[in-house]
């Protein structure tokens, strides 16, 4: 009788050690970490036509000649003076004015749920509406798969929780993109802020188009 009681609690306590290791191994092959192993500010996660997605990592941002380091506004200052030879938009709005502000920054900018696509090099707006107290969040568009309806991304300053211990700095992203009645849409899946639409250069016929 004591031997099977033995045997029924190592079983009870072996059963979840072997869930967690399970579960540890596979968080750690599919890009998680701990979250007390975080990358330091300033660490270079990805990088794309040249331009390097930094770790946002802890202890307050630094203002550099793009913006704050390394938030989202940031690498999309940067990313657009680096590869498209716009001017440098520091200093000109949170997140949600690349999109409620596209104007003024020399931009156009298109609703999600509108009959314009969007495209490599636009700006992705996250944002909850001019008024729901978000600063939002903006990311740069790498590619669009039309015909298997995603859209990826790059993006700095996104980090994703799970089970109270693993953390993911996500630097590219996917999104699907639906075609609908002549329209495109963006769903935002796990981000917390749908995304409001997309902006990219204005051309100089339609400088004097502002936000949807």
């Amino acid at each position: 009788m004591r031997r099977m009681l033995k045997r029924v609690i190592v079983v009870t306590l072996l059963v979840p050690l072997m869930w967690v290791a399970g579960l540890t191994a596979w968080r750690l092959r599919s890009d998680w970490t701990f979250f007390f192993l975080a990358p330091q500010a300033g660490e270079i996660l990805g990088t794309h036509n040249g331009v390097s997605v930094y770790a946002y990592g802890s202890g307050g941002s630094v203002r550099g000649d793009y913006g704050l380091e390394y938030e989202c506004v940031e690498l999309v200052n940067r990313y657009y003076v680096q590869v498209l030879g716009h001017r440098n938009m520091t200093k000109t709005g949170h997140a949600e004015s690349y999109y409620w502000d596209a104007r003024e920054k020399g931009l156009i900018a298109y609703n999600n749920g509108e009959s314009v696509a969007p495209s490599v090099h636009d700006i992705l707006v996250f944002d909850g509406g001019q008024d729901d107290g978000s600063v939002g969040h903006v990311a740069i568009v790498v590619e669009v798969d039309k015909e298997r309806g995603s859209i990826t991304f790059i993006e700095q300053n996104m980090i994703a929780y799970t089970d109270w211990v693993f953390r993911r700095d996500i630097w590219k992203d996917t999104l699907p993109l639906t075609h609908l009645d002549g329209e495109w849409f963006v769903d935002q899946r796990r981000y917390t802020l749908p995304v409001v639409g997309w902006s990219r250069i204005a051309p100089p016929t339609t400088r004097t188009r502002s936000a949807p």
